[in-house]
């Protein structure tokens, strides 16, 4: 009885979703924590005001990046995983390509765009104007290794990624440690390009090294349009793109909203809410990043009753661990928030206020992945799109009078609203999905 326990423990071990799940973690844990450090450290070193000046600065260039990583970064994810489980050479490398040569023409337009107009930006967004280049930098390189991150799940080569991702933001934690030591508050941007490049440089060695590897089961079809792909592709890319750019860019969007029309203060007090929020958001990423491209593979493949059978127990998990997350949190706020220094307690009652928008989409990630990974991608966008417009909506009405309190509540309701369409869909179309 106890070796039949012993073999059943063994043979979980070695589940490639269970193994992926781990490295996932491993590497979701470093990527919560990188931007909790960063802020924890130019908080204590620096304050409130340049906290929230330097996080205007990444959220303009976070809400650009994003609709290039999520039309070329997700569309790639699901199609490389797809093209894998049908064994399609052709198809597998064709998408890779686009997924390269088409991000990088889109990132060097807009790097023009901005570069031309940039008296323009630097104004409108109070963006410091000495930053132009680095900026520049961050689109591209924080494209790219967003790009090769969503690659190597649509590849299956978690544990390469995760290997990457920590060395990379070791070097990071490094690099911030030492400019807030030095107290060089000019470069703070920099740390993270020196992360990406070093990310980026790890990568290409890692697809050299693993070609033969990913491409060995894999077999050249007589039947291959590069049009049919492309119009796959871009059809995808476009209806996944909307609704995450709306629903992951409302973050991005209220830090922006809170500096330009309130202070970079209250900025600063925001993003340190919102960085607390981020180190949450590792254990819905670890499903999201793991079981998309399972689900995607598993509809190429046919099998649609095993993609039930995760839906159902994943669900279950993630109604109890947000629970926990969610309830330790609000108790502990005023804690967590002392970590940055005594002048961020303010922000008490703002991260009290978006608790509800976590639990929210820590239950609702099974559901969505379900979605996003089988032929139901327009719900989740639709879901994204109700986030950002209720949210704006929210800001306009009570931003003038409840200020900061007002960015907490219109994020909030938005998420409630738009993910739990996002979740109604899910199960209205389990139902149906035999």
């Amino acid at each position: 009885m106890i070796d039949v326990k012993i073999n059943k423990f063994y043979d979980l071990i070695k589940n490639r979703l269970v193994k992926n799940s781990f490295y996932t973690g491993l590497a979701l844990a470093f990527i919560g924590f990188v931007p909790f450090i960063f802020n924890f450290l130019v908080a204590r070193s620096f304050g409130k005001e340049i906290l929230g000046s330097i996080n205007m600065t990444l959220s303009f260039c976070l809400v650009i990046t994003i609709f290039i990583t999520n039309f070329f970064g997700t569309s790639a994810n699901k199609f490389l995983a797809e093209y894998r489980g049908r064994e399609q050479l052709n198809h597998f490398i064709y998408t890779f390509q686009i997924m390269i040569y088409g991000s990088l023409a889109v990132v060097s337009s807009i790097s023009l765009i901005i570069f031309f107009n940039w008296d323009f930006f630097s104004i409108k967004f109070s963006l410091p104007y000495n930053l132009l280049l680095p900026i520049i930098s961050f689109i591209f390189l924080r494209s790219f290794y967003i790009l090769f991150r969503r690659a190597f799940y649509g590849m299956d080569l978690v544990k390469s990624y995760a290997i990457n991702e920590i060395c990379s933001d070791i070097l990071m934690i490094i690099i911030i440690s030492y400019l807030c030591y030095t107290k060089d508050s000019m470069l703070l941007i920099h740390s993270y390009l020196i992360s990406y490049l070093f990310f980026l440089l790890l990568s290409v060695l890692t697809l050299k090294k693993n070609y033969d590897q990913i491409t060995s089961s894999l077999h050249f079809q007589k039947k291959f349009s590069k049009r049919d792909i492309l119009l796959s592709f871009s059809k995808y890319g476009y209806i996944s793109m909307i609704g995450t750019v709306a629903s992951t860019g409302t973050g991005y969007i209220s830090v922006i909203i809170t500096g330009t029309f309130l202070n970079t203060s209250d900025a600063g007090l925001y993003s340190s809410v919102l960085t607390v929020i981020s180190i949450l958001t590792f254990i819905p990423k670890l499903f999201t990043q793991v079981f998309l491209p399972e689900f995607s593979k598993l509809f190429g493949q046919g099998n649609k009753k095993r993609i039930t059978e995760i839906i159902k127990k994943s669900s279950k998990l993630m109604f109890l661990i947000a629970s926990v997350v969610c309830t330790i949190l609000y108790i502990y706020t005023e804690n967590i928030l002392a970590v940055f220094g005594e002048e961020f307690l303010k922000a008490d009652t703002i991260l009290k206020i978006i608790i509800p928008s976590v639990f929210v989409r820590m239950i609702s990630i099974p559901f969505i992945s379900f979605l996003s990974g089988t032929k139901y991608i327009i719900y989740p966008n639709v879901g994204g799109i109700i986030i950002l417009l209720v949210s704006v909506v929210l800001w306009i009405i009570l931003v003038p009078e409840l200020k900061l309190k007002g960015i907490a509540i219109g994020y909030t309701i938005g998420i409630i609203v738009g993910i739990g369409y996002q979740i109604f869909m899910a199960i209205l179309k389990m139902r149906t999905f035999k």
